[in-house]
């Protein structure tokens, strides 16, 4: 049976997606940020977990090395991500919404990609329609929250061959934490 890593798998999407397709027979590893989080959907699910902040890419680098323990790596999906606070800046020196949007699933398959390649593995990206609701303009000088998410999520498509899907919806903790702000209904995924 194929093994399935899934980054951001201690919630909303990942831990749906998780969940379907260790239903369907698929070995799936977790990986999560919150240690309890990840360890209760582990359980749940009898599946090994990783844990990795993309905020300290020290994280993504040890977590690749982890990873290097499953002999075969079918899928590798970069779930993790989503909208951060106001503008800060990680410990790597770069702005946190692009970090954990970009760099660092971007790192983690690049650390991984021998693997993959010997694998053939597929690399999917996860996305979404919410970042439109910030507009398109990229200044790399300010990327806050709303204006660095669309941007990080969007460099992905420099690289790769896509394939769109729509899942349909899943409650986030992005969604419960900014219905307040009213992004939600602007998204055009809730």
């Amino acid at each position: 049976m194929q093994t399935i890593i899934i980054t951001g798998a201690s919630d909303g999407i990942g831990a749906a997606a998780a969940r379907q397709l260790k239903n369907k027979g698929y070995n799936v590893v977790l990986v999560g940020r919150s240690k309890e989080k990840t360890e209760r959907i582990a359980k749940e699910l009898n599946a090994p977990s990783h844990l990795a902040d993309y905020s300290r890419l020290a994280d993504v680098k040890r977590l690749a090395s982890e990873l290097k323990q499953y002999n075969r790596i079918d899928v590798l999906v970069n779930n993790a991500g989503g909208i951060m606070g106001a503008r800060e800046v990680t410990e790597d020196g770069f702005e946190k919404t692009f970090q954990v949007n970009h760099l660092a699933p971007f790192l983690l398959t690049k650390l991984l990609i021998e693997q993959l390649i010997d694998s053939e593995a597929k690399v999917i990206q996860t996305s979404s329609a919410a970042a439109n609701a910030f507009g398109k303009k990229f200044d790399v000088t300010d990327l806050n929250n709303d204006k660095g998410y669309a941007p990080s999520n969007g460099l992905w498509l420099w690289q790769t061959r896509e394939h769109l899907i729509h899942p349909g919806t899943r409650p986030t903790l992005w969604e419960k934490r900014d219905l307040n702000r009213g992004l939600s209904s602007r998204s055009g995924a809730f």
